[in-house]
């Protein structure tokens, strides 16, 4: 049960920032004061999420037997983007006059890349089969 409701967690949030990235394009610039320019950026990182939202949702519906890069791919992204967004976040990019930086771009990451850990240690005997 834990399981399946860290990977439903992971599935959502994915999609809710490939909606953000992909669809909200628009409002996600003017929220952080990225500017026109990222547009393109914004869109491509809406793509992976969108990938791995449906990919996750799939796993969902079929089983996770088997799947174990699924998850260890995702857990090293976030880890990843945890490190980049906090050193990013916290750096001269923050200070840029009309950038809005929040904690949102290392916490979020964290919070998926804690959710794929906890797929990858509870559904171990499963996704390693």
């Amino acid at each position: 049960m834990i399981t399946k409701t860290a990977i439903a967690l992971i599935a959502i949030g994915n999609i809710f920032y490939a909606y953000r990235c992909i669809l909200g394009t628009r409002a996600f610039i003017d929220q952080y004061g990225m500017g026109d320019g990222s547009a393109f950026m914004i869109k491509l990182a809406g793509t992976f999420c969108a990938g791995l939202g449906f990919m996750l949702a799939y796993v969902l519906m079929t089983g996770i037997a088997g799947t174990w890069e699924l998850f260890t791919y995702g857990f090293v992204q976030a880890a990843l983007l945890t490190v980049v967004g906090y050193q990013t976040v916290n750096g001269p990019w923050a200070e840029v006059e009309g950038v809005k930086a929040t904690k949102e771009g290392y916490m979020a990451p964290a919070v998926f890349a804690v959710l794929n850990a906890v797929v990858l240690f509870t559904g171990a005997e499963t996704l390693y089969a």
